[in-house]
């Protein structure tokens, strides 16, 4: 048996619906392995927020899902004080991919959901002036308009307070899991480090530096932006209204962006394994 009460939530949309076809086979292996764990399967965020609502605190919620259904879940979640355990069943499974479940088949992810010992992670608060979520892997902030500084949008970023250099970047990416690709250095990404890594995706290329003579002339300059930096609070503003994702969901917003770190918000299993063997985790009779 697991240690504390604990239940299972399928998110029947993850996947673009295909998470929906888990329902049965997740519910005999319940029935089977861990009979006093519910199987809950709302119709919509707004009934699966309810549900987690009249749970006890650290109760243990294992979310079958992507990091939309986490990010979805987080507000239930953080006013609870629950614990969470995840089976990767999305199309953006970057929190998953982090602590190495991505690999796994769903009866082993819910083995290591259900029993692996939790730990404290950070959690991401976005405000847009008019819009307040939390997210717990990725935000990707784009700027509107064309190639580089001819017909984009102006746009200033600030990390902590300083103003980050971002030459003809047209997006950053705020990343607390590691994202679906890397820089060349690498990115350093972790769920429990206390920071954010905001990255500069783009910017002027060699061949604008070209160009750096001629600023008399009028030509701009080719700023090189700063790829890398690690923060709390992140701040952007544009002329014009920005395309924002949050954990691969896209998210109406204006022209002002704030993320601000919360650290040690939420209780995650399997956060403080740095490397996860797939083949520990098998199905098992309790």
């Amino acid at each position: 048996m697991t240690s504390t009460a604990s239940v299972a939530l399928l998110n029947p949309g993850a996947g673009g619906g295909r998470a929906a076809e888990l329902r049965r086979p997740i519910a005999a292996w319940l029935s089977r392995h861990a009979p006093g764990v519910s199987l809950l399967m709302p119709d919509s965020v707004h009934q699966a927020r309810a549900m987690l609502t009249i749970l006890a605190p650290r109760t243990r919620v294992v979310l079958i899902g992507g990091d939309g259904t986490v990010s979805a879940m987080l507000p239930a979640l953080l006013q609870g004080g629950l614990k969470v355990g995840l089976v990767p069943a999305g199309r953006h499974n970057l929190l998953a991919r982090t602590l190495g479940l991505d690999e796994l088949r769903w009866s082993q992810a819910l083995v290591f959901a259900l029993r692996a010992p939790t730990a404290p992670v950070d959690v991401g608060l976005l405000d847009t002036g008019e819009t307040v979520t939390h997210f717990i892997s990725q935000v990707r902030v784009d700027r509107a308009g064309g190639f580089g500084r001819w017909g984009a949008a102006g746009w200033s970023v600030w990390t902590d307070g300083q103003r980050l250099p971002t030459g003809t970047a047209r997006r950053i990416l705020l990343c607390n899991a590691l994202p679906q690709w890397s820089t060349p250095e690498g990115l350093p990404a972790q769920l429990n480090d206390g920071q954010f890594d905001a990255v500069v995706v783009g910017g002027a290329g060699r061949w604008l530096r070209w160009l750096r003579p001629l600023r008399p002339f009028g030509l701009p300059s080719a700023t090189a932006p700063v790829p890398h930096r690690q923060c709390r609070l992140l701040r952007i503003e544009s002329d014009r209204p920005l395309s924002l994702r949050v954990d691969g969901e896209v998210l109406d917003a204006g022209r002002r962006v704030q993320i601000e770190l919360l650290p040690r918000a939420l209780d995650l299993a399997g956060s403080h394994v740095a490397i996860l063997d797939p083949h520990r985790f098998v199905d098992t009779t309790w």
